[in-house]
């Protein structure tokens, strides 16, 4: 069934109800209701182009993320939308549950650890998809020594600001080499970033240029595409990084942190 846009309704509005936690039929019903204030489900499912069904068990979703309240008119049963403050509240509320989980999955990893079986003598390749998956992917990579080859401007336009302060925070400290894509994001990346002795970025030829990111550690190579799936590619393998090092070699020689060219 087609989506509905509301009149007026800026295109990063869903994205940003589903980075919160929405899925896209939860998102389609709570915009719906919310341009409705108060209405039944079957009129919401209307404005929703849902079923009927369908629509009251989202409602009822919302409702437990306490998102949607309910009153009763008439014996029947009509669905308010909380006012969208309440979106800031249920932020809060995610966030308070995934800190007490934290020490839970953190027990929990010696079991999970323990019945996961290794992989000897070939490449484990393994692909993620989306935002959430690619910040994982960062967090993972970006904790240990690396080089790394990468177009800011892409990064910028993916997550709306730098993944690196949204992963470790504003004074976040690497310890690797970055190449970047020459460009002005570029020159917004190396003034967000604190470099020194563990961490040292260069800009790379300005006949250079793609819109992907290549992250290598000793024994991982992670590529990020920036396309509309957000596809991550992880390879590990110790003979597979050394390569790949081999080649950042190459281009961290040939390149400058000045801009000038050899």
């Amino acid at each position: 069934m087609p989506r509905t846009r509301l009149a007026s309704e800026p295109a990063s509005i869903r994205p940003l109800l589903h980075r919160i936690g929405l899925d896209e039929k939860e998102s389609e019903i709570y915009l719906a209701l919310l341009s409705l204030k108060v209405a039944r489900a079957s009129s919401v499912a209307k404005v929703a182009r849902q079923s009927r069904s369908h629509t009251y068990l989202i409602l009822r979703t919302l409702v437990e993320k306490g998102l949607v309240s309910e009153i009763e008119r008439g014996k029947v049963i009509h669905f308010v939308a909380e006012p969208p403050q309440r979106l800031l509240g249920y932020l809060d509320d995610r966030k308070q549950q995934l800190e007490e989980l934290r020490p839970l999955v953190e027990g929990a990893l010696p079991f999970f650890s323990a019945i996961t079986s290794q992989f000897v003598g070939q490449p484990r390749v393994t692909f993620l998809r989306g935002i959430d998956g690619m910040k994982q992917v960062y967090r993972d990579m970006l904790k240990k020594d690396f080089c790394a080859l990468f177009n800011p401007e892409a990064m910028y336009e993916a997550f709306g600001g730098n993944v690196v302060t949204q992963v470790y925070g504003k004074y976040a400290e690497l310890h690797g080499r970055d190449l970047l894509v020459d460009s002005p994001s570029a020159k917004q990346y190396m003034k967000e970033l604190k470099q020194g002795d563990a961490y040292q970025i260069r800009l790379l030829p300005k006949s250079v240029t793609f819109g992907t990111d290549t992250i290598v550690t000793s024994d991982t190579v992670a590529l990020f595409a920036y396309d509309l799936d957000r596809t991550i590619v992880r390879i590990e393998n110790a003979n597979i990084a050394a390569s790949f090092r081999a080649w950042f070699e190459v281009l961290w020689a040939r390149s400058s942190p000045s801009g000038d060219r050899k």
